[in-house]
């Protein structure tokens, strides 16, 4: 046993090579920085944190919508509507994240489905006409709808082994020895999986190369490294996955970010690596510990994991976003979620809150007691930087921190509907800034002059 720890961990430090990121791409990138802003402005990653094309900093705060998903381990919510993003955007929501299933985009081997393309573009489109981004999502857990789960297609499984653990839910999909055959399978690449997962991911990015609607493709939904041991599952199977789905990705979508997600660990040691490409999003999910193995306490926590985040996405070179939070149903995960808002808020991160309207306990439109705890102001694009970021549901203040230089351009706020009376103040010299308040699209446009320093906004709703 200890012959074989040593040897992987030599394997895990031997250096990655990687393909090399298309000329194309960069090329592409530098051209969409130079061009003129469409309606919803291309975004992009600068190593840190997202920016428009106006080079404003952007947060994205929104939803999960599983309506596209096909799913045994849950109960997906219908396909959102027109309405339904009428609403969202009212609430003052800028982005959803849209969770889909390789099941359903390639059904049978090599043959894609392009009643489910048009499904997923009717969506983002309904979606881009009320302001609102998507963020496309490769999603998976227990690696297929054969186990119970949701993700790859049936025929793309190791389907000869058992599909249930002998344990209680949902531990019997994730301990099954078909599930953990399929990703050791997958991660080690020895049936050519990894090749199928390239070209239908590549398939979805041809189908929105040119919409900037599409602000980012999460690659993969939560990997966990089981049974491949953490540490050596990151630096030595997940990078080199990624960046060769990146790379093919990139050349044929080079104006999309690409977003890796935090390695599902169960608190064991991970390897966060640096992919040497542009663009790139780090992203985590907090769920209060809600996701947490059943030999842990789950004591409620958010800065730890956000601090975590944070730190993580530094080394990766990515701009952190939180790609799933939530809590239970009743007073108690009111509580948590009011707490875990605030955080996000003091980290000054986007997210996407799970989910709209899943048929399950989690929908958001079944729990309105949360409208005021979620749906809150923030600013939806900021000139310089954003460097504090403040609201108290309560009281109704929004405080806004950032430093220059401004170059003269307005800070944008999301506003939900159910805010309609305000004050504006700054900590700048002269009068109260000029402001312009939307209705229709629920934005307050607040005119700032060039600054180089740093500086405070105020707005108090009431």
């Amino acid at each position: 046993m200890l012959v074989v720890v040593l040897l992987l961990a030599a394997y895990a430090i031997i250096p990655n090579s990687y393909p090399a990121y298309p000329n194309s791409a960069r090329a592409a990138l530098a051209r969409v920085a130079r061009s003129s802003t469409p309606e919803l402005p291309w975004l992009h990653s600068n190593g840190k944190e997202i920016l428009d094309s106006a080079g404003d900093q952007v947060l994205l705060r929104g939803m999960n919508v599983t309506g596209l998903l096909q799913a045994k381990d849950m109960r997906p919510g219908p396909v959102p509507t027109t309405e339904d993003f009428r609403e969202m955007a009212a609430d003052g929501f800028d982005v959803v994240r849209i969770p889909i299933s390789w099941s359903l985009l390639e059904p049978r081997p090599g043959r894609f489905s392009t009643s489910y393309l048009d499904l997923l573009k009717r969506v983002v489109g309904e979606a881009a006409n009320q302001g609102i981004y998507s963020v496309i999502d490769f999603h998976n857990i227990d690696w297929s709808i054969y186990y119970g789960g949701d993700g790859a297609p049936s025929w793309l499984t190791a389907g000869f082994l058992p599909r249930s653990f002998p344990a209680g839910s949902p531990w019997n999909r994730h301990l099954a020895p078909g599930v953990l055959a399929s990703y050791g399978i997958f991660w080690a690449d020895l049936g050519g999986w990894q090749e199928d997962a390239i070209q239908a991911w590549t398939v979805v990015a041809r189908a929105f190369s040119h919409d900037s609607a599409v602000a980012a493709f999460d690659v993969w939904n939560e990997p966990h490294p089981f049974p491949i041991p953490p540490g050596v599952f990151e630096a030595k199977f997940l990078l080199p996955f990624e960046a060769s789905l990146i790379s093919a990705m990139a050349r044929v979508a080079p104006l999309q970010m690409y977003m890796e997600e935090q390695t599902l660990d169960f608190g064991l040691p991970t390897y966060v690596g640096r992919l040497p490409y542009p663009n790139q999003i780090f992203s985590s999910h907090v769920f209060a510990t809600l996701l947490e193995p059943p030999w842990q306490s789950p004591v409620p926590q958010y800065g730890a994991p956000l601090k975590l985040l944070e730190s993580q996405a530094r080394t990766a070179g990515a701009a952190p976003w939180v790609g799933e939070v939530g809590g239970p149903p009743g007073a108690s995960g009111n509580a948590w979620i009011a707490r875990e808002m605030n955080e996000l808020d003091s980290y000054r991160l986007g997210w996407a809150y799970w989910d709209w309207n899943e048929g399950g306990s989690w929908a958001f439109v079944k729990h309105q007691s949360r409208l005021r705890l979620v749906a809150r102001a923030y600013p939806r694009a900021t000139p310089g930087r954003l460097t504090s970021l403040a609201y108290d549901p309560s009281s109704g203040e929004l405080v806004v921190g950032m430093t220059g230089p401004t170059g003269g351009r307005p800070l944008v706020v999301e506003v939900p509907h159910f805010l309609t009376h305000f004050s504006i103040s700054s900590s700048l010299a002269g009068p109260p800034p000029a402001y312009h308040f939307d209705l229709a699209t629920h934005l307050l446009t607040i005119d700032l002059p060039a600054v180089t320093g740093s500086f405070a906004v105020r707005v108090h709703f009431s």
